[in-house]
């Protein structure tokens, strides 16, 4: 693990605090977590940008400071401004990537909160747009890991 988290202090300066937390709870699901997110930065038809826009939103919508920051620092870092992460954060909450994008978006907003509205139709809409169902289940489950994420460090850290 201090290998790890070496390697996480090289490439990104420093290690979040809520990493530390999930480090220390449980080491073989952090590894996992950072093997995810490896994965999803290389994803061959998801943008990376998105992964990080939906962290900003899910950690936005639950009061995760320490996960809002972060992604908020890599998506300026990364050419986006503040005005397009402010409408990222709010009700309608726009991405800056594309109407396709912006689909697949709402579409893990929809899974996350009112699963009960994440119909076959809206697979079906998805997949009309070009978005396989693999693409579909990488989006909703990283953005519901985010959200059980979210929960279960903010109990811990309470």
């Amino acid at each position: 693990m201090k290998i790890l988290l070496r390697a996480i202090i090289q490439k990104l300066g420093a290690v979040p605090p809520h990493w530390e937390l999930f480090t220390t709870l449980n080491p073989v699901r952090f590894q996992m977590f950072i093997e995810e997110i490896n994965y999803l930065t290389a994803h061959p038809h998801i943008d990376r940008d998105f992964f990080a826009f939906l962290r900003y939103a899910v950690a936005s919508d639950n009061g995760f400071a320490y996960c809002i920051a972060f992604n908020q620092n890599f998506l300026l870092s990364g050419g986006y401004t503040q005005a397009q992460l402010d409408a990222v954060d709010g009700d309608a909450k726009y991405l800056p990537l594309g109407a396709r994008h912006q689909l697949l978006f709402d579409a893990v907003m929809t899974a996350i909160y009112t699963p009960e509205l994440f119909t076959s139709e809206v697979t079906k809409k998805l997949n009309s747009e070009g978005w396989s169902d693999a693409d579909i289940f990488d989006a909703v489950d990283h953005g519901a890991f985010l959200f059980r994420f979210a929960k279960v460090l903010k109990a811990y850290l309470v």
